[in-house]
């Protein structure tokens, strides 16, 4: 979750960044949801986003370092765990990321 944090913050364009972060008990899942006001990601680019090595390279994120590999590295995990993540954004308007996971009983 770390990693979703730190783009949020790398990828917006206030500082401080306004960043919301839900979470909430669903039966036996916890959903957690993070939500930016960055600049926001094509729809290509929302459909490629969990690829290793993957990134847009518009407007001001070319400032921003990286390789691509986080995003891949969280949904490999998330799906280790056997929950689920997606990512609901719109150009130069955020994104958010939702991250479901069982609880373990």
């Amino acid at each position: 979750m770390v990693n979703i944090l730190d783009n949020a913050i790398k990828y917006s364009p206030e500082a401080p960044p306004k960043i919301d972060v839900y979470t909430e008990n669903v039966g036996t899942n916890i959903i957690l949801k993070i939500k930016d006001q960055g600049s926001g990601m094509s729809k290509a680019a929302v459909k490629r986003v969990f690829e290793k090595f993957y990134r847009e390279h518009t407007g001001n994120i070319h400032n921003v370092k990286g390789h691509g590999l986080g995003l891949a590295y969280v949904k490999r995990i998330v799906d280790d765990h056997q929950g689920y993540i997606t990512v609901e954004s719109e150009k130069d308007k955020g994104s958010t990321f939702t991250v479901r996971l069982p609880l373990i009983s």
